[in-house]
This record gives structure tokens, sequence and C-alpha cells, in this order.
């Protein structure tokens, strides 16, 4: 297994998700990121998803950052090449895709497959 880091960002004054509803965004979108990277991998599961909204700014603009972390197997990505650089190429459109539909303009800052490291205690 490998590890999938992706940071995002937006802006803006209206987005289709509430800020106050800190949770129940990151729940939604930890299942609609898995359902995504589905897309590319068999076997794909979304450890985390953090959405932070900055305070408004006095014009009302807020800024959103994103950030999403999954494990995913490359033996089972389905595109050709079977490349690190493709796999980040390939998530990074799929999942901008999928936030803009809540968070408007939306920035991938970046996209890292690394390979899995077990904590030890």
């Amino acid at each position: 297994m490998y590890q999938l880091y992706i940071h995002a960002q937006s802006y803006g004054r209206v987005f289709e998700v509430l800020p106050e509803e800190g949770e129940s965004t990151e729940l939604m979108h930890e299942e609609l990121v898995s359902l995504a990277l589905l897309d590319f991998f068999g076997e794909a599961v979304v450890d985390e998803v953090t959405v932070d909204f900055s305070p408004p700014s006095s014009t009302g603009q807020r800024d959103c950052y994103i950030m999403i972390q999954a494990q995913c197997s490359l033996e089972t990505f389905k595109l050709q090449p079977c490349t690190t650089e493709c796999m980040e190429l390939a998530v990074k459109e799929r999942v901008c895709s999928l936030l803009k539909q809540f968070f408007g303009a939306v920035t991938i800052d970046s996209v890292a497959v690394q390979p899995f490291v077990m904590e030890s205690r």
C-alpha cells in the first residue's frame, strides 16, 4: 500500500458547504474521494479529510484549505503507464473536478504518492 497526500485550496464568498458544518463536510468528502479513487485503483481507503476555512475578510472573502490522506494499492492502478507521475496527475484532475462542485475555484497545490510506513509505538 501507498499513502496518497492531496493538498488543495479555494477561496470565495459563497461555498456549497458551510464552514460551520466542518465534520459533516469532511465525512461527505471522505466518501466522495473514496469513490473517485476507486475509478483508478482497485483498492483505496480515505483515512482523513480536513477542511479549514479562514475567518471572512472585510469583503466576505474566505480561504479554504483541504487536506486529504488516503491509502491505495499501486499494483491495482488502472491507467497506463503505471508511473507515480501518471497517478499523481490522474488523481489531481479527478479530485480537483470533484472539489470544484462544492468549493468553486479549486487549486490542487500538491499530490504526493509515498510508500506506506507503519508507525511503531
